[in-house]
C-alpha cells in the first residue's frame, strides 16, 4: 500500500460560513432553521449550502476518517455563479477567495484553489495573482462560464497568468439555476456537469490553448467528463468540418495527456479505461466532498483502481505533488487528532 501520509483528495469544495456574512450588494442571503445558507438573485434562489460545506471540522473529520491527508478545497462554483455583473462577482469572489484562506491557515490538511469570476478572464487572472500571493495552490474556474464560452479571447490572461505562477486552473461546470431541459431528474448534475467539461475541453482545443501555453496546467473534474470517451468524434470533426479545416492546432487525441483528471467515476470499469487510456500519471484521486455526489472510492477502496502500489501512491498523492504547489512538509505531516 502507498505511504499514508501522502493521500491527497484534489476535488472538494468550502464555503466557510463568513463569506455569508459579507455577500456584495446585489446578492442576499436566507437561511434555513439549521443554518443552511442561500443565495437569492433577482428573486431567484439557488442551492442550500449543508453544514458539511460550510464548517470546516464537520468535513475534515469526514476526510481525516477516510484517511486523506490533504484535501485541496474550492468554492461551490455555483454560488460564484451568483454574481450575474462584473460589479458584484468579482468582489465575491473576493471574498470567497479570502474566507477560504482564513479557514485553511494554518492547517496542514487543507490547501485552497481561488474563486475565480467568470464573467471577465482578466478579472479572473487578477484575482489568481492575488490568491496565490495568499497561498492559494491554484484557481477554481467555470467550464461553462455565463456568458463567453473558454475559448473568447479575454480569458488569455488567465491562461499566461497561471502558466507564469505555475499553478493549475481546476475547470468545474455548475449553474445557479439549471438550463432548460435539465431541471428535471437532477440531470444537470448526471448529464449536464459532463456535456459542460467536454464543451470546454473543445473550446480550448479549437482555438489552441494547449499550444500557445504549453505549460499551462489544466485539472478536469469528473474523470474528463465525456472527452475521454468521445475524443475520436470530436477529432473528426476539426478534420472534417470545412469551418475547421485550415487552422494551426493539435488533435483531441494528441492532447489526452495534455489535461489532468480526476477520479470522480463512481465506478470502476470507466475509472480504469481511463486509468488506461491517459496514464496513472495523468490521474488525480478526487472526491466532489462534501456533496451527495462525491465519490470516496480511491480513498476507502484503492483497490479497485486495478494500480500496483507504486500506480496507486501516484493517483493517490504523487501526481497531485506535481501537479499542485503542495510542499514535501505538508505531504508528511499529519493533522493532529486525526484518524490517519
Amino acid at each position: 500500500m502507498p505511504d499514508p501520509t501522502a493521500v491527497v483528495d484534489v476535488h472538494g469544495h468550502l464555503l466557510p460560513d463568513e463569506a455569508f456574512a459579507a455577500v456584495p450588494p446585489g446578492i442576499e442571503v436566507i437561511r434555513r432553521e439549521s443554518g443552511d445558507a442561500a443565495l437569492v438573485v433577482d428573486g431567484v434562489r439557488g442551492r442550500f449550502a449543508p453544514a458539511a460545506l460550510r464548517q470546516v471540522s464537520v468535513r475534515q473529520a469526514a476526510q481525516a476518517a477516510r484517511g486523506v491527508t490533504c484535501s485541496v478545497v474550492g468554492p461551490w462554483i455555483d454560488m460564484v455563479k451568483a454574481g450575474r455583473s462584473t460589479a458584484v462577482q468579482v468582489p465575491w469572489c473576493r471574498t470567497l477567495t479570502d474566507s477560504l484562506h482564513r479557514a485553511t491557515a494554518g492547517r496542514s490538511d487543507l490547501r485552497f484553489l481561488a474563486a475565480l469570476p467568470d464573467l471577465d478572464g482578466g478579472a479572473a487572472a487578477e484575482e489568481l495573482d492575488r490568491a496565490v500571493a495568499l497561498g492559494a495552490v491554484g484557481g477554481l474556474a467555470a467550464s461553462s462560464p455565463q456568458r463567453d464560452g473558454l475559448d473568447a479571447d479575454h480569458w488569455t490572461p488567465l491562461w499566461r497568468t497561471a502558466e507564469r505562477l505555475g499553478v493549475p486552473i481546476v475547470l468545474h461546470p455548475g449553474y445557479f439555476q439549471p438550463p432548460a431541459g435539465m431541471r428535471d431528474h437532477f440531470l444537470a448534475n448526471s448529464v449536464g456537469n459532463p456535456f459542460e467539461t467536454t464543451l470546454a475541453v473543445g473550446r480550448l482545443i479549437a482555438v489552441d490553448v494547449p499550444g500557445r501555453f504549453p505549460d499551462l496546467k489544466l485539472v478536469l473534474t469528473h474523470g474528463g467528463g465525456f472527452f475521454p470517451y468521445q475524443y475520436g468524434r470530436m477529432e473528426a470533426a476539426f478534420q472534417r468540418w470545412p469551418g475547421n479545416q485550415g487552422r494551426s492546432r493539435r488533435l483531441p487525441s494528441e492532447l489526452l495527456r495534455w489535461f489532468w483528471y480526476d477520479t470522480v467515476l463512481f465506478t470502476e470499469a470507466p475509472t480504469r479505461y481511463l486509468l488506461e487510456l491517459v496514464g496513472d500519471d495523468r490521474v488525480l484521486a478526487g472526491t466532489d466532498c462534501p456533496f451527495a455526489m462525491a465519490d470516496y472510492r480511491p480513498f476507502e477502496a484503492p483497490r479497485g483502481l486495478g494500480l500496483d502500489p507504486a500506480g496507486t501512491a501516484r493517483v493517490l498523492g504523487g501526481n497531485a505533488a506535481r501537479c499542485f504547489p503542495l510542499d514535501r512538509d505538508l505531504l508528511s505531516s499529519r493533522q493532529e487528532g486525526s484518524a490517519l
